[in-house]
């Protein structure tokens, strides 16, 4: 269920007394020094297995404003789960166009640390992100071995970055995808005046951005949804309408929340490093709220 927005307005304003202090933890991927921060759960209990969420910033960013960006570590929003926010190096993550680092090797790298430092629940591992983020989400997704580490993925604006030798054709670019399981739980947010990562689509830094769609429903098509789905006025609000994909047990497996008057932002309501820039606004919701709740409806079947 999706939380009235309203609810939250108040605490909101706090919020920076409820988000926890980071630690900065660095390890050596693939030959190279990387970093990320962590922060635990309220009432974390050392022996009692915790779901984990990695939460990746977007393009031109770094984990810290990740960090203050998702809310990820705010108890209002998350009181269930370690909250990760890995580095890109460069600031961005692999799938973007010129990116060479093996972001999909340090998160793997992440996950095995977290496990010996840890007694983390491996049926709850987690992956949200912003932009080129977002979009790393997708990658990790659609990875033969990722793809069953991480139980649900939920990117915000994601930049979905094609490689094509023709003509980008935004609505119909065959997606390639490698996942190595069929029910994995998706949910992406876009804004209708994205002029950043456009909602229908583009050619961009000689690569196809696929429109969010034909992207959406993709997935939906390699979960085994029918590409039909459900809409809904998201509640509270009066600019924004949640899609769903599948039905019975299966229902909302594949979700898109799509608000047609904001841009390239992370949605809240409070003000955030995203909505308070020029021409932006803040939304008539939180997608951190949506987000937890959706991960808390999923876990990897064992």
């Amino acid at each position: 269920m999706f939380q009235n927005p309203l609810l939250l307005l108040a605490t909101l304003f706090t919020s920076s007394s409820r988000t926890k202090q980071y630690e900065n933890v660095t390890l050596q991927s693939s030959g190279i020094e990387r970093w990320y921060l962590l922060t635990l759960p309220p009432n974390f209990d050392s022996s009692v297995a915790t779901p984990v969420i990695l939460s990746f910033h977007g393009g031109g960013r770094n984990a810290t404003q990740q960090y203050h960006l998702s809310q990820m570590s705010n108890s209002d929003f998350n009181d269930f789960a370690i909250a990760v926010y890995p580095n890109g190096k460069k600031k961005t993550w692999q799938g973007v166009p010129g990116a060479k680092t093996n972001d999909i090797q340090f998160t793997a790298d992440i996950i095995i640390e977290l496990s010996t430092k840890y007694t983390i629940d491996k049926s709850r591992i987690f992956a949200t992100g912003k932009s080129d983020g977002g979009g790393f989400c997708n990658t990790l997704a659609c990875d033969p071995v990722l793809s069953t580490q991480i139980a649900a993925f939920a990117p915000v604006s994601g930049a979905f970055y094609v490689k094509n030798d023709t003509t980008c054709e935004p609505a119909k670019i065959e997606i390639p995808c490698n996942a190595s399981r069929t029910n994995i739980p998706m949910l992406e947010f876009h804004g209708g005046k994205d002029n950043t990562i456009n909602y229908t689509g583009e050619g961009r830094r000689e690569e196809c951005l696929p429109s969010v769609p034909h992207w959406i429903r993709e997935w939906a098509r390699r979960d085994g949804l029918s590409i039909k789905n459900e809409s809904t006025p998201l509640e509270g609000t009066t600019d924004t309408t949640v899609y769903e994909w599948g039905s019975g047990k299966e229902k909302g497996l594949v979700k898109h929340v799509f608000d047609e008057s904001i841009k390239h932002d992370w949605p809240s309501i409070a003000d955030n490093s995203d909505n308070i820039r020029k021409g932006h606004k803040p939304a008539s919701f939180n997608a951190t709220s949506i987000i937890i709740d959706f991960f808390k409806q999923h876990a990897l079947k064992t």
